[in-house]
């Protein structure tokens, strides 16, 4: 029964390598990058069935602390461990790390090792500083008399609040400004904006690399603002205000601290409350089928409750951003000109739909209906 959980991983990998010999970078089609993805997919969820299958062997070579809370606590530290490892390094790591290997795409984040290196130490630290928390008050409850389900609302709320607030702040807080590429005209622009508009306090950062692609971030305390180095290089002046304009559109209507925090705890807690009714019962069976059907079960489950879910009330918000900075810019078409260069720099078509975006046809339909007509 091993191996036929060893087949599938190996038919990945020579799918993998398959895909690399006739890939070319940017240019490869559209088929291969789909399998690409499936089978990294495949690859990576492999290793996440190998590392939950040494989880509880890995705890026989652990010293066992005094019984107490602290017991829950250290067991707290390791399980928080090994979901960063499950999460973070192989799921989320190694995925897209294996499909832009298969592809032959290079990276689009530029950052020095060293503060490659903070943000995993913030990361693990925060899986572990969370699962420490979680334990610590499941012994509590359980003292108390308290039903356990009580824990998982703090559950789905530590995890979305510091991955959202904490991490892009460590990530992009020694990220270079503006006027690094000459805009300082464009902070004045924003240094006015913020007060004629009253605009919470928010902070612009420059992602060197390829990214071609803007967002906005909570923060404990001003509001955080990325934007790509490929957008930068490829956009005009005017759409470059565009861009900046939609993200600060989502700050001034606080989409993030007020909708998308928010919405990731409750799909966070509906995500916790399925996989501890559904998938927990196939994992006690300890047999190859159903462990293979409760891995494949927490897939499917995040995607619903963490993409598809979300995704329908974040698309809402893009045309809320949209409306809102053309009434900053006061006119439609620099933000209709960056929505189609910045679709045609990710290599996808007007009318591609995804999760957390709608459609860009729609999107520029929604703009043109705002202003003067967009021009070609």
């Amino acid at each position: 029964m091993q191996f036929l959980a060893v087949v599938p991983v190996l038919a990945a990998l020579a799918t993998l390598a398959w895909v690399r010999k006739r890939s070319d970078g940017e240019a490869t089609g559209k088929r291969l990058r789909v399998a690409a993805w499936i089978a990294s997919g495949v690859v990576s969820g492999g290793l996440a069935l190998g590392v939950f299958e040494a989880f509880p062997y890995a705890l026989g070579y652990l010293p066992n602390p005094a019984p107490g809370w602290t017991t829950y606590a250290y067991f707290g530290a390791v399980f928080g461990t090994t979901l960063y490892l499950l999460m973070r390094l192989v799921l989320f790591g190694a995925t897209p790390a294996l499909h832009r290997w298969s592809c032959r795409l290079p990276r689009e984040h530029e950052m020095p090792p060293g503060r490659h290196l903070l943000v995993e130490a913030a990361v693990l630290a925060g899986f572990v500083g969370a699962s420490m928390v979680i334990m610590t008050l499941v012994f509590f409850t359980g003292r108390a008399n308290l039903p356990p389900w009580l824990v998982l609302p703090v559950a789905a709320a530590i995890f979305p609040l510091y991955n959202s607030v904490v991490i892009p702040w460590v990530e992009y807080s020694r990220a270079p400004r503006l006027s690094s590429r000459d805009l300082t005209d464009l902070e004045a622009w924003l240094d006015d904006l913020r007060i004629d508009r009253s605009l919470p306090p928010f902070a612009v950062r420059v992602q060197e690399g390829r990214l071609a692609n803007a967002f906005a971030a909570a923060g404990l305390g001003p509001h955080l603002v990325v934007i790509g180095g490929r957008l930068l290089d490829r956009l005009t002046h005017s759409e470059v205000r565009a861009v900046l304009a939609h993200e600060i559109a989502h700050v001034e209507l606080h989409h993030v601290p007020r909708r998308v925090l928010p919405l990731a705890v409750v799909a966070s807690m509906l995500y916790l409350t399925c996989v501890v009714s559904l998938v927990n019962p196939l994992l006690d069976r300890e047999e190859l089928p159903f462990v293979l059907v409760g891995v494949a079960l927490v897939g499917v489950l995040a995607a619903v409750f963490h993409a598809m879910l979300p995704g329908f009330f974040m698309r809402r918000m893009e045309f809320e951003a949209d409306r809102l900075a053309v009434q900053i810019l006061g006119d439609a078409t620099p933000l209709a000109n960056a929505l189609t260069k910045l679709t045609e720099l990710q290599g996808r078509s007007l009318e591609a739909k995804s999760w957390f975006h709608p459609p860009t046809q729609a999107r520029l339909d929604a703009i043109s209906a705002l202003g003067p007509p967009v021009r070609d």
